[in-house]
């Protein structure tokens, strides 16, 4: 029998149907953990001083990085989803107003520019997407940091950094060390650090701890927050952590291994939300899925 539709309008429509059908039902990249997307920068397997590197941050578009306690801020573009790829459109920014280097990178949003923690673990700046960077307060190393030593081995002028925008506060972590902090964007009248109303969370202390799922112990490597939830990274284990912000474990997601310098969200750049983890050892920057989409949301 004779189709009462043109041919033309019969393959119109059928392509149509199909596009929605992959519009309606097209599946997630990966599951929750699973690696979304990889990126080699320049620095490749380089080890010391242009590979190591505990810094990421996200601004919508473009990664950034620095080297460890570098003066060179690095743009990238983000890689397309699935395999790896090599850094493409590269820039970098010099660096002016922090001595002591760039150590973790936090992009605001509100502000378009990042929250930075200078080389020395103790000072915290803000920088402009042009290099300029302003002094917004240091870390008093007793009252600013209640409960902190540096255990032996460790670097203890490494520090991770995420951006609040919620409440528009700082959570910073000394690397490899249990207790993250949470501090206000402004000094106090000495020119301080300003700890927040929940002035810490502890990642050690049952049952909130990580010791089950990370072969013996918990400790903060890396941390995100651009929501409700922290998420936060152990250095050498195989799992990334979500936390409420008054220190409750709401659970844990395996990922391929990394090595943890750093966490940066991101719900843009792909179909389903990532956590932008870069390699404390050489350069690489992988893109991980969150449990849920929107979980964390970038620019804090």
């Amino acid at each position: 029998m004779k189709s009462r539709y043109p041919r033309a309008f019969t393959i119109v429509f059928v392509l149509a149907f199909l596009a929605l059908q992959l519009i309606v039902a097209r599946p997630a990249l990966a599951a929750p953990g699973d690696v979304v997307a990889d990126v080699m920068t320049p620095e490749g397997a380089t080890f010391w001083p242009l590979g190591v590197s505990p810094s990421v941050a996200f601004d919508g578009k473009y990664l950034y990085y620095a080297e460890y306690a570098g003066h060179v801020l690095h743009r990238i573009d983000t890689p397309p989803a699935g395999g790896v790829y090599n850094a493409n459109n590269e820039i970098t920014i010099g660096v002016i107003g922090i001595p002591s280097g760039i150590m973790a990178l936090a992009y605001d949003a509100g502000r378009d520019a990042f929250w930075v923690t200078g080389g020395d673990g103790l000072s915290v700046y803000l920088l402009a997407k042009t290099g300029v960077a302003v002094l917004m307060f240091t870390i008093d190393p007793v009252n600013g940091r209640p409960g902190y030593s540096c255990t032996p081995g460790n670097t203890c002028t490494e520090s991770k950094l995420a951006y609040d925008r919620a409440d528009d506060t700082l959570w910073i972590g000394p690397d490899a060390f249990p207790r993250l902090y949470h501090y206000q964007t402004y000094p106090d009248p000495t020119g301080y650090a300003v700890l927040a109303n929940t002035p810490f969370i502890d990642v050690s202390v049952p049952p909130n701890d990580m010791t089950a799922e990370c072969g013996g112990y918990s400790i903060v490597s890396g941390v995100a927050v651009g929501g409700d939830h922290l998420f936060i990274g152990a250095g050498g284990c195989a799992r990334y952590f979500e936390y409420t912000k008054s220190g409750v474990k709401v659970g844990s997601v395996a990922m391929a291994a990394m090595s943890i310098g750093d966490f940066e969200c991101d719900n843009v750049t792909y179909p389903v939300s990532v956590i932008w983890i870069k390699n404390s050892f050489w350069g690489e920057i992988r893109a991980y899925e969150q449990p849920a989409a929107n979980a964390c949301r970038y620019g804090g």
